[in-house]
């Protein structure tokens, strides 16, 4: 049986345009926390540090409803790089604050409570210390959640989004309220 060229030609453009139309869900699709700000302002430095198991790229969850020991990953969404590195890069504090930060991140997941409701956790303890002399100021922990907006890896990291830009405001209050090291600085 012969084949006219312009047929098949036309069979082979429909077969591959079809594969662009609509999202390509067959490769990973990579996620950071959203555009930054360009600022001109001082900022202070952040590090931050995580248990190995957060240091990855992969999404998070658990299915408390089914499996709550279980942890498990998106399999087409990942982190554009490692999270505690999109995460220190985020929390940058602006102003110049007269302390060191450090943060540890010890949870950043989504649970699911049934398999319509998700919601998405971040738990930091964070440390400032006197920027001369690495003197210990204060230490507090950060414990943050909110329902997500579908029950999904796109829900999991709007929420994400949200709830880092929340502990960044939190912990930017915070540090205002803390004393000034150079007033507690004895003098000889």
């Amino acid at each position: 049986m012969r084949r006219s060229p312009g047929l098949m030609a036309m069979a082979l453009m429909t077969t591959v345009s079809a594969c662009s139309i609509g999202p390509n869900r067959g490769s990973p699709v990579r996620h950071d926390l959203g555009p930054m700000a360009i600022s001109a302002a001082q900022h202070t430095a952040v590090t931050l540090d995580a248990p190995v198991w957060l240091w990855d790229e992969r999404i998070r969850y658990r299915l408390l409803y089914k499996d709550p020991t279980v942890i498990r990953y998106y399999n087409l969404d990942r982190w554009e790089a490692p999270l505690p590195v999109l995460l220190e890069r985020r929390l940058t504090l602006n102003g110049k604050q007269p302390f060191a930060v450090q943060i540890k991140l010890t949870q950043f997941e989504q649970q699911f409570e049934t398999s319509n409701q998700a919601r998405v956790i971040m738990s930091l303890m964070v440390s400032a210390f006197a920027a001369r002399d690495y003197r210990p100021i204060a230490s507090r922990s950060f414990d943050l959640s909110q329902n997500t907006v579908s029950p999904d890896a796109a829900g999991a990291v709007a929420g994400f989004i949200a709830l880092t830009e929340r502990a960044k405001a939190g912990i930017q209050a915070w540090l205002e309220t803390l004393p000034s090291t150079e007033s507690t600085v004895r003098q000889p």
